[in-house]
């Protein structure tokens, strides 16, 4: 039996990191919201009554280089251990230090989920193009390719949003959901001029043999031909979102009911927004486009504007990504 062709785009994660990756969580629950829209539920495993965020930030430490690097540069790594060291620091030097708008974080989950979950290969990252700002369509937080089929195929835009509750006890999810569809419809607004660019970018030359980048090229920008190969432009979509906690008294419960309450308030807070996520597409007229959007909850505990909650956890993790202190107020 014939072995099967090499992708043309392999995942840039390896398998190793995707599986300890999607360990973390328990199986995801899966919502075909409408035809085209699916909503992933990923909720993180809970250990000694909390999501387990160390877990978390290891994992995305780990994803980190794969996500910043190029595949040429990071298979030099792979190739030669010596340059590990170096090449670490450069990467945490690309991360932005701990602050309240530091959001890379969330671009390295959902870049993750793309590649572990959806199993769409990386194209380019932000971290890629940050020195081709002017090509990049509207700071999308990342590119992937998703092989529908032999003959079709989706171009995917990301965008990532975790917002905190601001005041108001629930808010969290649909300050997240409508501040990405609100960046994805400027998108779709102002059209895309990114393809072009995308199959002449030298950094797809440097990583891509000319053989591969002729095949990547006839599939993102298919002639009018006989070609066969039809490409759609797509998102992805990270929503991080709070779940407020304070009100268990840990104390007085087993850890598996702590556990069950956590997931059972997770999975009530996103099902709340569903019919939020159908307007908004109607709305922006959105609706040609398929939609991969994935939710990740956190938990809030206390009150008042410095509960810790998601801005921790933005806090933290961009801290722990650019190894460096989170700040003290």
């Amino acid at each position: 039996m014939s072995e099967a062709p090499e992708p043309i785009l392999p995942l840039s994660l390896l398998a190793k990191n995707r599986d300890k990756f999607m360990a973390l969580f328990y199986e995801p629950t899966s919502t075909a919201l409408q035809t085209k829209t699916n909503l992933h539920l990923h909720i993180l495993r809970v250990k000694n009554g909390d999501f387990d965020l160390p877990g978390l930030y290891r994992e995305l430490k780990g994803n980190s280089a794969a996500y910043v690097l190029s595949r040429l540069n990071y298979q030099k790594v792979l190739d030669d251990p010596s340059l590990m060291m170096e090449v670490a620091s450069k990467v945490q030097s690309q991360f932005r230090k701990p602050e309240k708008t530091s959001g890379e974080g969330g671009e390295v989950i959902l870049y993750s989920l793309l590649e572990g979950h959806l199993g769409a290969p990386k194209v380019l990252s932000k971290m890629e193009l940050k020195t081709s700002s002017d090509h990049y369509v509207h700071g999308s937080d990342g590119v992937h390719l998703l092989r529908v089929d032999d003959g079709s195929y989706q171009l995917i835009f990301g965008e990532s949003k975790m917002y905190g509750d601001a005041g108001t006890l629930g808010s969290s999810v649909k300050r997240g959901i409508k501040a990405a569809f609100g960046s994805i419809g400027k998108v779709h607004q102002e059209g895309f001029d990114f393809d072009t660019w995308l199959v002449d970018s030298e950094l797809l030359k440097e990583q891509l043999d000319p053989e591969k980048l002729e095949a990547l090229s006839a599939i993102i920008l298919p002639s009018d031909g006989g070609s066969g190969i039809k490409k759609h432009n797509a998102f992805g979509i990270f929503v991080g979102y709070e779940v407020d906690v304070s009100d268990i008294k840990s104390e007085n419960m087993e850890l598996n009911d702590i556990e069950t309450e956590l997931k059972k308030r997770a999975v009530k807070a996103i099902a709340a927004e569903h019919d939020l996520i159908r307007t908004e597409i109607a709305n922006r007229g959105l609706g040609v486009y398929p939609f991969h959007i994935y939710a990740i909850p956190f938990a809030k505990r206390g009150n008042g504007k410095n509960a810790p909650g998601i801005e921790k956890v933005r806090m933290e993790l961009a801290a722990q990504l650019g190894n460096r202190e989170v700040p003290k107020k």
